[in-house]
This record gives structure tokens, sequence and C-alpha cells, in this order.
């Protein structure tokens, strides 16, 4: 299982990211709800969008390590 999954926090609403729900990830790899991106002071140009099942497959930096530990 991958431990990001409910831990990763959308930088608008701080809320915890879910595996079904819809996200665009950014310029600089930030993962933001869809319905949030809107509301943003400052919007980067997007990279990529789906759900956010769709990102952890695609993108193996959403991984956790490991060796990491909190």
């Amino acid at each position: 299982m991958i431990k990001i999954v409910g831990r990763l926090r959308c930088p608008v609403c701080s809320e915890p990211i879910q595996i079904d729900e819809k996200v665009f990830l950014d310029i600089i790899n930030t993962v933001i709800h869809q319905k949030c991106y809107y509301k943003a002071l400052r919007r980067l140009p997007i990279q990529d969008e789906g759900s956010f099942q769709k990102m952890l497959l695609k993108y193996p930096f959403l991984h956790d390590d490991e060796d990491d530990s909190i």
C-alpha cells in the first residue's frame, strides 16, 4: 500500500487527497484538487490531470521510499 494516500493534502483546502478524487498536477509537481485549483491565488500551468490513483501509477516520485521515516 502506498503510504501517501490519506496523508497528502491539497495546498488550497488542506483536506487529504483521496485515491478516487480528480486532481491536477502542476509544473512543479504539486497535486491539487481540481475543484480547488481555480480558488487558488496563484495558479501554475497544469502538467497533467486525472484521478489521484492515475497520478500515483504514472509518477514514481509520488511513491514513498521504504527508507523514509517521519
